[in-house]
């Protein structure tokens, strides 16, 4: 199972769970230390002569690199909005107290949040759902990577609200494409957003369909590698719309997790365009203020919620010593 608050992760815990609890510590703590991201493997003990510690501590060194390395990679990613910065020799976190005043900086402990807490369970906090604020920011985040002089965007999703019909009619209206809403099946639509979160496009100035298009589909949690064939952009516009787009839409899928770089290649085949967490913060310039202001709403209120779970050592049983020999037990 993920990495989930306000649990520790476990000894199989992958790097990038590793690297957003020794980033969730270091937020709590104002630091975090290579040695309790060890104990939180269940990998540290009290016994300095164990058998086979020489080659369990080489094992963890090499995995702790890993995990040094995803930081600063996430650091070097998110530039000036990354909220730590790691020590000298690279074994120690700290959190910078100097960027909770910087927009994106706000966006990124944001998406801390909303990827280790229960989404399913734990997403409401100030009235606010967690879930629906990144199909808002995501919305945003599109737009400024088409280049937002020009490219358009929209919140498809629940967070919107209202009728799936109508939804699907307003947004034909905005692309210019897609004329009406189309019921494939002729019953009524048991859809809310059949997958479909966020879109934006370039429009040319003469109002002509023949666009870049991009459709996209919005996870916060870890479990989104469950997902990423859902959303189907021919299949939706078969379904919902009427006539259809004439260019067949890009997919995308934005997620608050910052995704695991081993499986970065085959992720972006099935997924489309992945813009997990660095990749929002990246492009999260200029978040209007009143969406800014209810994610850190929704930040300050879920952090309250939670405490990180600080490791303790485990003390691991003292092997016998070759050679010594135990009284026999008489009656």
């Amino acid at each position: 199972m993920s990495f989930m608050l306000p649990h520790s992760p476990s000894a199989q815990a992958e790097v990038h769970e590793l690297a957003d609890f020794a980033e969730l510590l270091c937020w709590e703590q104002g630091s975090s230390s290579a040695r309790e991201i060890v104990a939180a493997l269940g990998r540290l003990d009290d016994n300095d002569n164990n058998v086979g510690a020489d080659d369990n501590e080489a094992r963890t060194t090499d995995y702790l690199d890993d995990v040094m390395n995803e930081i600063s990679r996430r650091a070097a990613s998110c530039d000036a909005a990354y909220p730590f910065s790691l020590g000298l020799k690279g074994a120690s976190l700290h959190y910078q107290n100097a960027t909770e005043a910087d927009p994106k900086s706000t966006v990124y402990r944001y998406l801390l949040l909303s990827t280790r807490l229960n989404m399913k369970d734990d997403r409401m906090h100030d009235g606010l759902d967690g879930s629906l604020l990144l199909e808002e920011l995501s919305a945003h985040v599109l737009r400024n990577y088409l280049g937002s002089n020009r490219a358009k965007s929209l919140v498809f999703g629940t967070a919107i609200g209202g009728n799936f019909q109508k939804r699907v009619e307003a947004m034909c209206r905005d692309l210019g494409e897609g004329e009406r809403f189309r019921n494939l099946d002729g019953v009524p639509p048991s859809a809310r957003d059949d997958a479909l979160d966020a879109v934006a496009w370039i429009p040319f100035t003469d109002g002509l369909p023949g666009q870049l298009i991009v459709f996209a589909q919005c996870k916060t949690g870890s479990s989104w590698g469950d997902h990423l064939l859902d959303l189907q952009p021919d299949n939706f516009i078969r379904k919902w719309m009427e006539p259809g787009i004439l260019v067949r839409p890009m997919r995308a899928f934005c997620v608050a997790e910052a995704a695991d770089r081993a499986l970065w290649n085959s992720t972006c085949v099935e997924a489309g365009i992945l813009l997990d967490r660095c990749r929002l913060v990246d492009f999260s310039d200029n978040v209007e203020a009143e969406l800014l202001k209810r994610i850190a709403r929704w930040t300050k209120a879920a952090r309250a919620s939670v405490t990180v779970a600080t490791p303790k050592p485990r003390k691991a049983p003292r092997p016998r010593g070759k050679g010594v020999r135990h009284a026999r037990r008489t009656s």
